[in-house]
């Protein structure tokens, strides 16, 4: 079973996903690396402030004073200030303290750095002890200081990438349409072609990896263009070269059929030789028709449709009043359109040709032609089954097994010029019995 893919879907794929995938790395390293420096900072910062104080003790005892700060300036107040602290031991007792810090009660933390939670809240602590003057130092932090920095320092990132990915998926987008737009357009090119068109695909700007496949392309339509073309020529050639032969065995057959004329026997027999020369001859005529309606270009021009289908039915009438068939003609007059004469005189006897044929005596034919271009000719012959139908316009296909005449390409000729025209050709039962064969013609 063949599996299909969306080539612009795994563009997409194999470069968003690429593109998330290092955004994200880049927020993760970015994380470690912010954290790891906030942690470093920080904490030299409670180191500094320690020594400060430590300092400021030291004197205070060098100068024989008792350790005291004087009221603090609200002026001088900060937002984090209830985040911050510190608490001064001398001799084992606390003798000054920040405000935030009297939470922290009875409870002391370990010498250097350490993390504690209390009141629900962690705290990162640095304490340096100086034996010799029995002074204890203790400053804090809360961690929600340098949480808040972080985060802030990842928005600063998050937010442009979080602005940014949507903004790179529609330019990505938009480049792959563009850059696939020159497939597009030799398939849509490609499709709207029949089966006769094989001109070399025309595109104004391919990219250096389609270009192989455009010329590979026309190569392969060069090649089908050029075995066509041999094909056609072959058949004219050989039609050509069998209808004088066959002229002169028919004038022959003729004039023995009048030499022997009372001798029943030879007469019967020449009578047959005479019939198969002539559906011979049908037949390169036929081949012939077909053979030069392939190869040449037709221009079209305004065709009396009805006028044509008027000089059909009066060159085979002989035909249908030797077998007394009933025939019904509904035609407007003058009815136009834009077509090539020669070829739809081909494709109106044709059709009558074979209604004509395949009906049996005293059947009836229908030959109508609405004011709308639709153009129906229908008989009470012996019709076709669905899958004849579907074969009815092949080469050489012959559907009746009466013995009629017939070459087997009436209606794939019929066929070719429908299609040269754009003409919609179908095939359906009479409902009298018998094939209906329509065409519609746009009006002009």
């Amino acid at each position: 079973m063949k599996k299909t893919y969306s080539l612009r879907k795994r563009l997409l794929y194999w470069i968003g996903f690429p593109v998330l995938g290092a955004s994200a790395l880049m927020l993760f390293l970015s994380y470690f690396y912010i954290w790891h420096e906030v942690e470093e900072v920080y904490d030299a910062q409670l180191v500094q402030s320690a020594r400060v104080l430590l300092q400021l003790t030291r004197h205070e005892l060098q100068e024989g004073e008792e350790l005291h700060l004087d009221e603090e300036d609200p002026g001088l107040s900060h937002k984090y200030e209830s985040k911050l602290g510190f608490r001064i031991w001398y001799q084992g007792k606390v003798v000054e303290g920040s405000a935030s810090s009297q939470t922290f009660g009875l409870f002391q933390a370990p010498p250097g750095f350490s993390d504690r939670e209390v009141n629900g809240q962690r705290w990162r602590f640095f304490v340096y002890v100086d034996p010799d003057n029995e002074v204890r130092i203790e400053v804090s932090e809360q961690y929600e200081v340098r949480y808040e920095l972080i985060l802030q320092l990842l928005s600063s990132q998050l937010i442009p990438i979080v602005a940014f990915i949507p903004v790179l998926f529609f330019l990505v987008w938009l480049g792959v349409n563009r850059m696939l737009r020159p497939v597009v357009g030799i398939s849509k090119d490609v499709a709207r072609r029949s089966s006769e068109d094989l001109r070399p695909l025309k595109v104004q700007e391919v990219p250096n990896e389609i270009e192989p496949l455009i010329k590979a392309l026309n190569e392969l339509f060069n090649q089908i263009s050029e075995s066509f073309q041999r094909e056609r020529e072959f058949t004219d050639h050989a039609a050509h070269e069998l209808r004088t032969p066959l002229a002169a065995m028919k004038t022959q057959t003729q004039v023995l059929l009048r030499k022997l004329q009372g001798n029943s026997d030879n007469v019967e027999d020449l009578k047959n030789l005479q019939q198969s020369i002539d559906r011979a001859t049908h037949l390169v005529d036929q081949l012939l028709a077909l053979a030069r309606l392939q190869s040449e270009n037709y221009p079209k021009e305004k065709v009396d449709l009805s006028k044509c289908i008027v000089s059909a039915v009066e060159e085979l009438a002989l035909r249908y009043q030797q077998k007394d068939q009933a025939l019904k003609l509904q035609i407007p007059d003058h009815f136009l359109v834009m077509a090539n004469a020669a070829s739809i005189e081909i494709l109106v006897r044709n059709l009558l040709d074979n209604a004509f044929k395949y009906t049996p005596d005293k059947g009836a034919i229908e030959i109508r032609l609405s004011s709308t271009g639709e153009f129906q000719v229908s008989d009470t012959g012996p019709g076709m089954s669905d899958v004849e139908k579907m074969s009815a316009f092949d080469r050489f296909y012959r559907a009746d097994k009466s013995g009629q005449m017939g070459s087997g390409l009436g209606l794939s000729i019929v066929r070719w010029i429908a299609e040269a025209h754009n003409l919609a050709l179908t095939l359906s039962d009479n409902p009298q019995g018998g094939l209906s064969v329509s065409l519609k013609f746009p009006a002009n």
